[in-house]
């Protein structure tokens, strides 16, 4: 795959073949050669650019993981031994291994403040970022199809997941992934631990903020994202870096009313480590009037952080709170709309499995599928089928023998189905999400550190009346 002059797509095409992983042994070694294919008009495989072929500096090659490879290690357990490239192969699928493989390099490390330091990456400006995820044996399976599409497509490999259920803690070990018991930090007790009643669910959704808060004083950036989302091929972490850079912005959002709690990047700076603390210490409050986590945040709205969907909007409010000696105690928040609502211009349809839009995964706009506005594993696993936004073979999960959850462990739905991804891995181009080409003039300008009149200028040069300064005075002066 080649871009000409003027941006024309061309791609460099691999003759096609339904089968995606071919092996062959060489020194006891097992060696991927990927063949890939890209749907035909006919639904078959056809042709692939042969850039997706290998993948990209971030995530792995459409065949991954292979599975000549899972029976190979199935024949021979040894080779997880004498071979590195196993565990390397199912980063993305860990669960495919023999349940609690010693091995992985986070095995035996379970608190929290272990986990951060040992999977801790950079990213963007930051030395240390951690995604995490609160998993639950329940959302077992859209766990792994989240988590499968996070390391596979988004490149996204500093992840925890954190439990605060025993079973589901067990589950979590069992499935191979990098688990820590949260439960110190629950708000008050759980009412029951086997019917989850709305108490308990509220109490759990307050652990979020509490982790959040934790780790942002550590010096963290955060990225807290929910299992019930799946992933485009685009570099997850950096996407959200590079926002927040263009809108000098202490983190970004999912939008919503106003925000989504689903999805968001924080980072450790003091206006955004004050709205955490605040956030997480009104959970008893809220907890007694049953109200999550999410509809906890419109409280601190102005208070704690203001949100911007532009940069122009972003800018204002910075400068706003510059001249009111603000800025240190308002986090600015970067809001992205959700990657179907520009197919449905709404926020609520994709709830509806009779209303879910055909998303294009190359879609710049598009860094993962959030069904919000429903509820149910099984509602939202349907609705990303139907969007093409589900990767593992749910029909075919089962437990392993090894397992002391017995908690189901899926294949990739793409070695039952091998055209099941060839829309993600079809893209002219594998850039970021949620920003799109080099900065307009005026932003870089205002990134740069232009303020007072010189900025405020600027942002009534953009014509978008919302980011005119709201002092009529400022803008009589500065009008020409």
């Amino acid at each position: 795959m080649r871009k000409l002059a003027g941006g024309t797509c061309v791609f460099l095409l691999v003759a096609a073949s339904v089968h995606l992983d071919l092996w062959h042994s060489r020194d006891g070694q097992f060696n991927r050669r990927d063949v890939l294919g890209r749907r035909s008009d006919d639904g078959g495989v056809g042709t692939l650019p042969m850039g997706a072929a290998a993948g990209h500096a971030y995530s792995m090659p459409m065949a991954s993981p292979s599975r000549s490879m899972y029976y190979a290690m199935q024949a021979n357990p040894q080779l997880l031994k004498s071979d590195q490239g196993f565990l390397e192969e199912f980063e993305a699928a860990p669960w495919l291994l023999p349940p609690r493989t010693p091995l992985l390099p986070y095995a035996g490390t379970h608190d929290f403040d272990g986990l951060l330091k040992l999977r801790s990456r950079p990213a963007g400006t930051q030395t240390k970022t951690i995604t995490i995820l609160l998993f639950n044996k329940a959302y077992g399976v859209m766990a792994q199809n989240s988590i499968y599409s996070l390391v596979k497509h988004g490149g996204v490999r500093n992840y925890v997941a954190l439990t605060w259920f025993q079973e589901d803690f067990e589950a979590c070990l069992d499935l191979n992934l990098p688990c820590a018991d949260v439960s110190d930090m629950l708000v008050e007790p759980l009412i029951t631990n086997t019917k989850r009643l709305q108490h308990d669910f509220i109490v759990m959704s307050w652990i979020k903020p509490a982790v959040v808060l934790r780790a942002l004083h550590k010096g963290y950036a955060v990225m807290s994202a929910d299992t019930d989302v799946a992933y485009t091929v685009k570099p997850v972490w950096e996407s959200y870096m590079e926002l927040i850079y263009r809108n000098d912005a202490d983190g970004a959002w999912q939008a919503e009313a106003p925000l989504n709690s689903g999805h968001f990047v924080l980072l450790p700076t003091a206006p955004a480590i004050r709205f955490a603390k605040a956030w997480s210490g009104s959970a008893a409050q809220n907890v007694k009037a049953l109200v999550s986590e999410q509809k906890g945040l419109p409280d601190f709205g102005g208070s704690h952080f203001v949100t911007c969907r532009t940069p122009c909007k972003c800018y204002k409010h910075k400068l706003q709170l510059m001249e009111q000696n603000r800025r240190e105690q308002v986090a600015v928040f970067a809001a992205f709309y959700p990657g179907f609502f520009m197919y449905t211009q709404t926020g609520c349809t994709v709830g509806s499995e009779e209303w879910v839009p055909d998303i294009d995964p190359c879609d710049w706009s598009v860094l993962f599928l959030h069904p919000i506005c429903v509820s149910g594993a099984s509602t939202k696993e349907s609705i990303m089928r139907r969007s093409g936004f589900w990767f593992v073979d749910s029909e075919g999960c089962a437990s392993h023998p090894d397992s002391a959850s017995q908690v189901p462990a899926c294949h990739p739905l793409h070695w039952r189905q091998p055209q099941v991804e060839v829309r993600h891995y079809s893209c002219c181009s594998f850039d970021l999400a949620l920003v799109h080409g080099k900065m307009p003039l005026a932003v870089a300008a205002l990134r740069g550190g232009l303020v007072g009149d010189d900025a405020w200028r600027l942002l009534l040069a953009s014509k978008e009346k919302v980011c005119w300064p709201d002092d009529p005075k400022l803008l009589a002066r500065l009008s020409p």
